[in-house]
């Protein structure tokens, strides 16, 4: 099956400063009015190194910028983790079906090692949003309860083989589904590209996503599932900040 093999969208190396931001990952607290920013800074440099990290969110599609934030850090192994608390202001913009407010978050990093300055940034968008289950049975977006009214996605795409990679193709989509009322896409057993996540921040969508099985004896197979634990946290890490990621089970 085509959903199960192969590989579709675009593929890059990124040239970087020995010392450069490998991964940030976005913490809304609604409540606190913040995001906790957790950044992973490479370092290829084999010494120590110190500086300084920056973070400037600013609200899209408006002329509202956050006050940027400045944290220090000092690091000596090839990975090191750095967290910061964003404060998002009195009167931040929260995501949901009806106001899906986006920010675009950048992250710069500025360090030292030996005589050289390294560089390097990374801008990612995110959404001020809880979802939760409400402490019961019932599913909560920002506190208020929410009804999932959603649909089957099974990969489908019988003129290509393969799911669309493109914005333009996953809005006609979603679009169809929410004029019928629509505001939830279930993906059975397969993960949609990051087009789909990022046209659903932008309409106001929730999606379930499942790992890419559809077996009868999960737990059984220690070798495939060492790979659907991996692919689950892959998963999480590539896609996590996107606000229209609700759910996600095994498959």
């Amino acid at each position: 099956e085509s959903r199960r093999n192969g590989i579709i969208g675009r593929l890059e190396l990124r040239a970087t400063d020995p010392v450069w931001i490998e991964d940030v990952q976005v913490y809304p607290d609604i409540a606190r009015r913040s995001a906790m920013v957790r950044v992973t800074v490479g370092n290829a440099t084999g010494t120590r190194v110190r500086g300084r990290l920056t973070f400037r969110a600013t609200l899209v599609g408006r002329d509202r910028s956050i006050p940027p934030l400045f944290t220090g850090f000092s690091a000596a192994g090839d990975r090191s983790v750095v967290t910061a608390e964003l404060p998002m202001g009195d009167d931040v913009a929260l995501w949901d079906e009806f106001a899906p407010n986006l920010y675009d978050l950048e992250a710069r990093v500025e360090a030292r090692a030996g005589g050289r300055v390294c560089r390097d940034s990374v801008t990612t968008r995110f959404g001020m949003r809880e979802f939760t289950n409400g402490g019961g049975r019932q599913l909560t977006l920002n506190g208020r309860r929410y009804f999932v009214r959603g649909t089957l996605e099974c990969c489908i795409f019988p003129l290509t083989g393969y799911p669309p990679t493109d914005q333009r193709s996953w809005l006609r989509i979603m679009s169809i589904a929410k004029s019928y009322g629509l505001n939830h896409l279930r993906f059975h057993s397969w993960c949609p590209p990051e087009a789909a996540f990022a046209t659903a921040d932008r309409m106001g969508f929730t999606f379930h996503v499942e790992l890419p099985q559809w077996v009868g004896d999960v737990g059984q197979d220690p070798k495939r599932d060492a790979f659907i634990t991996e692919e689950l946290k892959r998963i999480l890490d590539t896609y996590g900040n996107h606000p229209s990621f609700a759910m996600q089970c095994m498959g």
